[in-house]
């Protein structure tokens, strides 16, 4: 843990607000057809920067410019949100079902049990519980690639419709009247519960209702119930845990890649801050030596001019000290705008509001790091480099990741090139019961009400059993075997890219590892030229002194001076930057700068 960043929010005064969906509150049964709570956008900050401006100043170490823009980043606010929403996938992913997106639509009616009073026998009938009249119109169809995963949430259904009828009747056998009037409702309720393995389970329980005015029934009003469970599953296509599971497997790796991208991207959130925060040190460091080679200059000039006053040196030498006075002016005001660059460069991660905020607009960014170029790095071997790196580096895990899913695609469309085998079975028990119509002697074992008709499905007096089969296989299989073959192609592409990976990985090291020490080289060579240029400037000027130099070669030694500065800053830079480049490559740019990804996601 970081004890840094978990201070950055104490001194705020203040903890941070989430941003994950809040699941709904209340009974166990009724919260789940609640909606989530999503807050809203994080866009104010913690304020924790307003208050470290004193007097018009900013001044910042690196570890607290990396706090504030870490803070303040919506590129990590993105890829935080992105997190959030791969678990979210997840979870999508493990209830099961189709793609997102099938839409569908029913419509209900009374059904009545086969034989039950006049208007069962006209309707033809059914058991409720039975899918009977349901239908589905207007549904769109996403195509799925490879079988599709069984609705994983248990799913309980109901169907209750209520109805009067009058009905004309042309033949009187049957019901003795010309018109059949008759109330009757139906509940039909199923539990369904998908399987893993590829195959579905239903209990269903159905009860029945009718009451008509016909002189014939021997029974009236009525009430026919039933009871049943069926089983069906795939033994081909669409069979096993690992082809109906894929896509829950899938979920999770992108879980992942939503992980490795936020650290991938506060990687580049903290080299790039770090970037910025040297380029202003070393933009700040060249200013003050342009500033005081422009003093030393305007002094010289001074000097240059009393000197000509007293007859010592000719008038010519005015020109030269003006000149040399114009180019250490000019070096300057470029100095004076690249640290106005880089103070905007450096807001601008502090703060995604920098434009708009006068307070941090105005103010002056102080930075106090030291910048100091080590004399060596203490690195390991270079093969010890590569191994470290492809185990830290996010591009690395991703390519994995990737190989991973295209993997576990290609074995569910191999799948998908089966024929369609399922087997299922049912099981239902019947019973029906009513009031004896006057002048009728029915059964007395039929005589009662919904009760009497449960309790004959219960005791499974009027048993049926069903079991059967279904085989479908497409002659060609074309569209089966190509997609099957463009996922196995898709498998060997992510193989070889993760295979280009490993070795741009490995060679990007190796040359940032010599760039980073050719920098230092430079930097080293830049450090003495300064050295020297600096005791051949305090010759120089002890000669003229005396008398015994011109004013051409004194410039001119300044001049130099300020060259090797400006080169040694350069150098100094390079490496800088070199380093920060070779941690990104390595993966260790959060471990260097002691950056948690957990804490900084929970900001």
């Amino acid at each position: 843990m970081v004890v840094w960043l978990a201070l950055a929010g104490a001194l705020a005064g203040q903890a941070p607000l989430p941003i994950a969906p809040a699941k709904p509150q209340g009974l166990p049964f009724l919260r789940s057809y609640k909606p989530v709570t999503v807050p809203t956008l994080r866009l104010t900050g913690t304020g924790r920067l307003r208050g470290m401006i004193q007097a018009g100043n900013l001044h910042l170490t690196a570890r607290e410019a990396i706090a504030l823009a870490l803070e303040s980043s919506i590129d990590l606010e993105l890829a935080r949100y992105g997190l959030v929403l791969s678990d979210w996938l997840v979870q999508r992913a493990e209830s099961g079902g189709p793609l997102r997106g099938v839409t569908g639509a029913s419509s209900q009616s009374v059904t009545l049990g086969s034989g039950q009073g006049v208007a069962g026998s006209q309707s033809g009938g059914g058991s409720p519980g039975t899918s009977g009249s349901a239908t589905l119109s207007g549904a769109a169809l996403i195509q799925q690639i490879g079988p599709v995963t069984p609705q994983l949430d248990p799913v309980l259904s109901t169907s209750d419709a209520f109805s009067h009828q009058t009905s004309p009747q042309f033949v009187l056998i049957q019901s003795g009247v010309y018109s059949l009037v008759d109330n009757a409702r139906s509940y039909a309720w199923q539990m369904s519960q998908g399987l893993l393995t590829g195959g579905t389970v239903r209990f269903s329980y159905g009860d029945s209702y009718l009451n008509e005015a016909v002189p014939t029934d021997v029974l009236n009003p009525t009430s026919f119930t039933s009871l049943g469970m069926s089983i069906s599953h795939n033994l081909l296509n669409g069979f096993g845990e690992r082809v109906n599971g894929r896509f829950i497997r899938i979920s999770r790796r992108r879980a992942t890649v939503a992980s490795e991208n936020f650290k991938l991207r506060l990687m580049a959130v903290v080299s790039g801050v770090l970037n910025a925060y040297w380029d202003l040190a070393l933009a700040a460091n060249d200013l003050q030596y342009k500033q005081r080679n422009r003093d030393v200059a305007a002094q010289f000039l001074a000097d240059t001019e009393r000197q000509i006053a007293a007859g010592a040196v000719p008038t010519l030498d005015r020109i030269n000290a003006r000149s040399a006075l114009a180019a250490a002016e000019q070096a300057l005001v470029v100095a004076r705008s690249s640290v106005a660059i880089r103070q905007n460069a450096m807001k601008d991660y502090l703060s995604f509001r920098a434009v708009t905020d006068d307070e941090l607009a105005a103010a002056q960014i102080v930075a106090i790091d030291p910048l100091n170029v080590a004399d060596g790095d203490d690195l390991p071997s270079l093969h010890e480099l590569i191994a470290s790196a492809a185990r830290h580096r996010p591009e690395v895990t991703l390519a994995n990741l990737s190989v991973e899913m295209a993997g576990i695609t290609a074995e569910g469309t191999a799948n998908g090139v089966l024929p369609s085998l399922a087997v299922s079975a049912s099981t239902s028990n019947y019973g029906q019961a009513g009031k004896a119509s006057p002048g009728a002697t029915p059964s007395p074992y039929f005589v009662g009400g919904v009760g009497t008709a449960l309790a004959q499905s219960f005791r499974r007096n009027f048993p049926n059993e069903r079991v059967g089969t279904s085989f479908n296989a497409p002659v060609r299989n074309t569209q089966a075997l190509a997609d099957h073959a463009i996922d196995v192609l898709s498998l060997r592409q992510a193989e070889l890219t993760a295979e280009r990976t490993n070795h741009d990985l490995a060679v990007n090291i190796s040359s940032q590892l010599l760039a980073l020490q050719q920098a230092r080289s430079r930097y080293k060579a830049a450090k003495e030229s300064r050295g020297l240029l600096e005791r051949l400037l305090e010759g120089e000027e002890k000669k003229w002194v005396a008398g015994a130099s011109t004013i051409f070669a004194l410039v001119q030694a300044r001049r130099d001076l300020a060259n090797a500065q400006s080169a040694e800053l350069a150098a100094a830079g390079a490496y800088v930057h070199g380093r920060i480049a070779l941690d990104q490559e390595l993966g260790r740019t959060l471990e260097v700068n002691q950056v948690s990804v957990d804490d900084t996601f929970a900001q």
